[in-house]
Protein backbone atom coordinates (compact mmCIF):
# COMPACT_ATOMS: atom_id res chain seq x y z
CA UNK A 1 0.00 0.00 0.00
CA UNK A 2 2.58 2.17 0.66
CA UNK A 3 4.23 2.51 -2.86
CA UNK A 4 0.87 3.13 -4.75
CA UNK A 5 0.79 6.25 -2.27
CA UNK A 6 4.22 7.45 -3.84
CA UNK A 7 1.73 7.62 -7.20
CA UNK A 8 0.50 10.85 -6.08
CA UNK A 9 -0.99 11.46 -9.58
CA UNK A 10 -3.60 9.28 -9.08
CA UNK A 11 -3.68 8.57 -5.28
CA UNK A 12 -3.25 12.15 -4.10
CA UNK A 13 -5.03 11.49 -0.50
CA UNK A 14 -3.65 8.54 1.49
CA UNK A 15 -7.26 7.21 2.23
CA UNK A 16 -7.53 6.29 -1.42
CA UNK A 17 -5.37 3.38 -1.06
CA UNK A 18 -7.39 1.19 1.68
CA UNK A 19 -8.99 -2.14 2.99
CA UNK A 20 -12.35 0.10 3.35
CA UNK A 21 -14.60 0.33 -0.12
CA UNK A 22 -17.13 1.67 1.98
CA UNK A 23 -14.89 4.94 1.44
CA UNK A 24 -15.82 4.87 -2.63
CA UNK A 25 -18.47 7.51 -2.44
CA UNK A 26 -16.31 10.18 -1.24
CA UNK A 27 -15.61 11.71 -4.69
CA UNK A 28 -11.70 10.39 -5.56
CA UNK A 29 -11.38 9.56 -9.38
CA UNK A 30 -8.83 6.68 -8.13
CA UNK A 31 -9.09 3.82 -5.55
CA UNK A 32 -6.84 0.80 -4.54
CA UNK A 33 -8.53 -1.53 -2.47
CA UNK A 34 -6.53 -3.77 -0.52
CA UNK A 35 -8.23 -7.29 0.24
CA UNK A 36 -6.84 -10.16 2.67
CA UNK A 37 -3.64 -12.11 0.58
CA UNK A 38 -1.32 -15.13 1.59
CA UNK A 39 2.06 -16.20 2.22
CA UNK A 40 3.20 -19.53 1.74
CA UNK A 41 6.82 -19.86 2.83
CA UNK A 42 9.64 -22.55 2.29
CA UNK A 43 12.41 -22.95 4.79
CA UNK A 44 15.44 -22.28 2.85
CA UNK A 45 17.99 -23.70 5.30
CA UNK A 46 18.38 -23.14 9.18
CA UNK A 47 18.04 -19.26 9.47
CA UNK A 48 16.27 -18.16 5.97
CA UNK A 49 12.45 -18.11 4.87
CA UNK A 50 11.55 -17.68 1.29
CA UNK A 51 7.93 -15.99 1.25
CA UNK A 52 6.11 -15.14 -1.54
CA UNK A 53 3.77 -12.21 -0.49
CA UNK A 54 0.13 -12.29 -2.26
CA UNK A 55 -1.15 -9.24 -2.47
CA UNK A 56 -4.75 -8.42 -4.00
CA UNK A 57 -6.39 -5.21 -4.82
CA UNK A 58 -9.36 -3.76 -7.05
CA UNK A 59 -8.14 -1.09 -9.10
CA UNK A 60 -11.07 1.68 -9.55
CA UNK A 61 -11.24 4.23 -12.03
CA UNK A 62 -14.05 6.70 -12.02
CA UNK A 63 -15.64 8.17 -14.60
CA UNK A 64 -18.42 10.68 -15.72
CA UNK A 65 -18.88 9.39 -19.89
CA UNK A 66 -18.79 6.29 -21.25
CA UNK A 67 -16.45 7.91 -23.95
CA UNK A 68 -13.79 8.76 -21.74
CA UNK A 69 -13.80 5.69 -19.43
CA UNK A 70 -12.00 3.12 -21.47
CA UNK A 71 -8.98 5.87 -22.14
CA UNK A 72 -8.74 7.14 -18.84
CA UNK A 73 -8.39 3.48 -17.22
CA UNK A 74 -5.80 2.64 -19.53
CA UNK A 75 -3.68 5.50 -18.71
CA UNK A 76 -4.28 5.52 -14.88
CA UNK A 77 -3.61 1.81 -15.39
CA UNK A 78 -0.30 2.49 -17.30
CA UNK A 79 0.70 4.57 -14.29
CA UNK A 80 0.43 1.57 -11.96
CA UNK A 81 2.08 -0.68 -13.68
CA UNK A 82 4.97 1.71 -14.59
CA UNK A 83 5.33 2.17 -11.15
CA UNK A 84 4.93 -1.88 -10.09
CA UNK A 85 7.45 -2.75 -12.64
CA UNK A 86 9.87 -6.11 -11.57
CA UNK A 87 12.61 -3.97 -10.40
CA UNK A 88 10.90 -1.61 -8.20
CA UNK A 89 11.33 -3.42 -4.48
CA UNK A 90 14.70 -5.21 -5.22
CA UNK A 91 17.13 -4.81 -2.45
CA UNK A 92 14.06 -3.87 -0.25
CA UNK A 93 14.63 -5.86 2.79
CA UNK A 94 15.48 -8.96 0.72
CA UNK A 95 12.88 -8.45 -2.06
CA UNK A 96 14.29 -10.40 -4.79
CA UNK A 97 11.07 -10.29 -7.34
CA UNK A 98 7.78 -9.15 -8.35
CA UNK A 99 5.16 -10.19 -10.58
CA UNK A 100 2.03 -8.25 -11.32
CA UNK A 101 -1.10 -9.62 -13.05
CA UNK A 102 -4.57 -8.57 -13.74
CA UNK A 103 -7.19 -10.93 -13.43
CA UNK A 104 -10.35 -11.31 -16.08
CA UNK A 105 -10.97 -8.57 -17.69
CA UNK A 106 -12.94 -5.25 -16.89
CA UNK A 107 -15.93 -5.05 -14.38
CA UNK A 108 -18.07 -2.38 -14.25
CA UNK A 109 -20.57 -1.25 -11.55
CA UNK A 110 -23.90 -0.75 -12.24
CA UNK A 111 -24.14 1.62 -15.47
CA UNK A 112 -26.46 4.89 -14.03
CA UNK A 113 -25.45 4.83 -10.48
CA UNK A 114 -23.80 7.40 -9.37
CA UNK A 115 -20.31 6.77 -9.52
CA UNK A 116 -19.61 5.01 -12.70
CA UNK A 117 -16.35 2.60 -12.12
CA UNK A 118 -14.17 0.67 -14.21
CA UNK A 119 -13.05 -2.12 -11.78
CA UNK A 120 -10.20 -4.50 -12.37
CA UNK A 121 -8.61 -7.11 -9.29
CA UNK A 122 -5.04 -7.15 -9.35
CA UNK A 123 -2.42 -9.55 -7.49
CA UNK A 124 1.20 -8.93 -6.98
CA UNK A 125 3.42 -11.66 -5.80
CA UNK A 126 6.81 -10.21 -3.97
CA UNK A 127 9.66 -12.88 -3.54
CA UNK A 128 11.24 -12.36 0.05
CA UNK A 129 14.13 -14.06 1.55
CA UNK A 130 14.03 -13.08 5.44
CA UNK A 131 16.98 -14.33 7.61
CA UNK A 132 17.00 -14.88 10.96
CA UNK A 133 19.69 -13.80 13.45
CA UNK A 134 19.51 -16.26 16.53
Amino acid sequence: MTKLRTLSTLFPKAIQVTDNDALLNTGAEYWAIFQPGGFPGTRANGKQVDFTWQIIFDFYVRYVTRAESLPKFKSARSELINLLHPNCLNSTNGVTKLVLSASGGLQQDTPGDNPNFLIQTFSAAISQRVTFDF
